[in-house]
């Protein structure tokens, strides 16, 4: 017998008696006797997935703004949302946001999981100047995917009462933004942006790296994160912006520090409230023309007020029909901050505004 076949022959040999285990042996998607059980209370689940568990998320997001070309206040604008901006230019805009989303996360060990999420960006903006000839509003609409992103996260603490009523999580998560989304808001032939459409990403890799704390009582759970987020220089291949009218350039996205408290009430074993307070602070972002200089940005200059702080609070209501299935459904408002200094692009220059959103997630 030839030692191809000898191999061949042993490696039959060696399914077969796997196979035949039968019960014996546990597949990745089968429990595991380390395995954590998920419980149906939110509030006594721990931050990653756990040891072969799946989780599919689909989510889903409306914002819609109204505050663009913001140009007064300072770098920490607190108060409502504008109605009007630059009345003389006749551009006060109207933006809506819709983003659909679909994620999977994947429990490789007993505190660790990874995931990755994948949006799609339906995206809508009219102001004064876009009126169609019959005097009706003509807006811009766009749909493409937007950034994806994916990561993983590590539990380095869990301990949990035998009754489910004192647990805590402690976890360090890494994201990755990749740049999927469409960066070119329309075509420069004949003429800047006589073809316009909607950017659904800057165009530029994206790292996190973040901490996560949550401490359940009873029936209550407080949780908290901090986190970096760098932003490398890349490459824009159109970017406009609405005074120097300049459309090919180079971006450096400002850095970002990032911490949100939550506090998560559970009066009833299938209903919880949650309610979250964000603190962001962007650096300033850098631009640059793209013939000047390579590597991109090397020298770019700083663009003026671009830096600052926003905050935002967002209340969530959480059902848990079972171990498996999860829906929650929440509304954000900008208490403040958020000035828009760019052609909309909402991952760098986000907008002021309410968002109203939810997810709805399968677990097994």
């Amino acid at each position: 017998m030839s030692l191809n076949l000898r191999s061949v022959t042993g490696l039959l040999v060696l399914l077969a008696a796997l196979v035949s285990a039968g019960p014996a042996s546990a597949s990745w998607l089968q429990p595991h006797t380390i395995q954590e059980d998920v419980p149906i209370a939110d509030v006594e689940r721990a931050l990653v997935a756990g040891k072969s568990r799946m989780v599919f998320d689909f989510g889903f997001s409306w914002k819609q703004s109204r505050s663009h070309f913001l140009n007064s206040g300072g770098v920490f604008n607190a108060g409502f949302t504008e109605g009007t901006n630059y009345e003389k230019e006749k551009n006060n805009a109207s933006w809506n946001y819709a983003t659909p989303s679909l994620g999977v996360t994947w429990g490789f060990s007993k505190n660790s999981d990874i995931y990755v999420s994948v949006p799609v960006v339906i995206a809508s903006v009219v102001n004064d100047r876009m009126i169609a000839e019959d005097g009706s509003p003509d807006p811009i609409r766009s749909v493409g995917i937007g950034d994806l992103h994916g990561g993983v996260r590590f539990q380095f603490l869990r301990s949990r009462s035998e009754d489910g009523k004192f647990s805590n999580s402690l976890i360090g998560q890494l994201d990755v933004k990749f740049p999927t989304g469409a960066e070119s808001p329309g075509s420069f032939i004949g003429g800047p942006n006589n073809v316009a459409t909607i950017v659904t990403g800057s165009g530029t890799w994206g790292w996190d790296l973040s901490v996560r704390f949550k401490q359940q009582l009873a029936i209550l759970a407080v949780e908290a994160g901090v986190g970096f987020t760098w932003n490398p220089t890349a490459t824009v291949m159109y970017l406009i912006e609405d005074q120097q009218n300049q459309f090919n350039q180079h971006l450096d996205p400002g850095d970002r520090v990032h911490l949100d408290v939550g506090l998560t009430v559970q009066p009833m074993q299938h209903i919880a409230v949650r309610a979250d307070l964000f603190l962001d602070y962007r650096t300033p972002t850098r631009w640059g023309s793209t013939v000047s200089a390579f590597p991109a940005c090397k020298e770019c200059a700083v663009i003026p007020e671009s830096n600052g702080f926003w905050m935002d609070l967002r209340g969530t209501i959480i059902a848990d029909f079972d171990t498996h299935f999860g829906l929650d459904a929440y509304f954000e408002y900008t208490l403040a901050g958020r000035r828009a200094f760019l052609w909309p692009l909402e991952d760098v220059s986000p907008t002021r505004g309410w968002t109203a959103g939810g997810t709805l997630s399968y677990r097994f």
